[in-house]
């Protein structure tokens, strides 16, 4: 049996960053890519996003919860970003047995994304980007680890053993 992982883009060593470089994560590589089929995604560029781009960030306000470019603010990609995560959300369902994040993302980041004032200046919060939290509120029980996380070896044998006994898990209702 394949098991299968979503990864990052970023970590997979894919320059899809804003600012078209990547963050090759050598324990995604080295331990996670022997052991599991890794799924490279970046939400940002399956929603249309060009490389290199404008920087994002979270941003709360009257209007709620927004996405949008750092240096412009009328410039929101919520909902282009909500739309592309649905969509990839419903095709990984039955593939994914968990999840590498890149941290402090505004799309990707699973607890540690900063969360700003309508006017982009004050940091009110941490918590998780768009597609994170989108993943988390619909598999909650998801295996899911940032590469801070994964590069402490506890942590990453933790992550490994989680995902393997979640891929044996058989799906409800099956």
């Amino acid at each position: 049996m394949v098991i299968k992982i979503g990864v990052s883009s970023c970590l997979a060593g894919h320059r899809v960053r804003y600012d078209g470089e990547d963050q090759r994560c050598l324990v995604v590589e080295r331990e996670l890519g022997l052991r599991f089929e890794l799924i490279p995604i970046c939400p940002e560029v399956g929603a249309g996003m060009p490389v290199p781009r404008p920087p994002i960030q979270i941003m709360q306000g009257g209007a709620g919860i927004r996405v949008c470019e750092v240096e412009d603010h009328a410039h929101d990609v919520t909902q282009q970003l909500r739309s592309y995560a649905q969509r990839l959300i419903a095709e990984l369902e039955p593939e994914l047995s968990g999840f590498v994040f890149k941290s402090r993302s505004p799309s990707c980041g699973i607890d540690d994304t900063p969360c700003f004032d309508e006017d982009g200046l004050q940091q009110l919060s941490v918590g998780a980007g768009l597609f994170a939290g989108m993943l988390k509120e619909r598999f909650p029980l998801l295996p899911l680890i940032d590469e801070w996380k994964l590069e402490q070896p506890g942590q990453c044998r933790a992550f490994i053993r989680r995902v393997r006994e979640y891929a044996l898990t058989p799906l409800p209702g099956v």
